[in-house]
């Protein structure tokens, strides 16, 4: 459990990450195009995503310590955790494989704000490496991380049902989903993060997860 500050303070810090997170994600959005890549907005948004992705983590790194159980080794969290994770990673893989056959067979219509589709190898490039090692380790620090830390640290059911279900909120938001469908699915995908977290404690466990669930969704787009 975290020893936190005033309820305000949280909040108003909460409020930036979410900040950065959103800039970050619209800065990736903007960066390609059928054509291929906006080498300006490429270059602003690894400058912006990386500067505020290492404030997010150097931040979340000092606030761990005010943990009363911290969390262990990757290692050997991942491995004390392999079942859960491993069934996270399928659900989240199947949830994106599911929902990408839908709308090749157009049983879905595509999703307006996914990453552009293009002949040029550097524009999967871009998207693979922003999605994986960017945009998804922000998006899991404000949805997971920096979100239990500051608003639901009691070892409860409700805590936990209630943290969950608006933590899927949230992530379906910062997404900046182009449709009711595509906030759903990242809602979903949300609360599997979630999940994840909470019973692992462990913040590196989720993005783990979450990094292979946007490895995936790039791949497949």
């Amino acid at each position: 459990m975290r020893v936190g500050e005033s309820p305000g303070t949280d909040f108003v810090r909460y409020l930036i990450w979410i900040a950065f997170s959103i800039v970050t994600l619209m800065l990736k959005n903007n960066a390609a195009n059928s054509k291929g890549l906006d080498m300006p907005i490429v270059i602003a948004f690894f400058v912006v995503g990386l500067i505020t992705l290492f404030l997010m983590i150097r931040k979340y790194i000092r606030e761990e310590k005010s943990f009363s159980d911290t969390a262990d080794g990757f290692v050997y969290s991942l491995l004390s955790n392999a079942g859960l994770v491993s069934l996270m990673i399928i659900l989240v893989c199947l949830m994106r494989i599911m929902v990408s056959y839908l709308q090749i067979t157009g049983k879905l219509p595509k999703f307006a704000n996914d990453d552009i589709s293009s002949a040029e190898q550097s524009v999967f490039v871009f998207n693979m490496v922003a999605n994986v090692f960017v945009v998804a380790v922000q998006q899991q620090l404000v949805q997971t991380g920096f979100f239990f830390n500051y608003f639901f640290r009691k070892s409860s059911a409700y805590s936990a049902i209630m943290g969950i279900l608006l933590s899927g909120i949230i992530a379906g938001l910062i997404s900046l989903p182009g449709s009711l469908l595509q906030f759903f699915m990242m809602m979903a995908l949300g609360w599997c993060y979630a999940l994840t977290y909470l019973y692992t404690k462990d913040e590196k466990i989720a993005i783990f997860v979450a990094m292979v669930s946007a490895a995936v969704g790039t791949i497949i787009i």
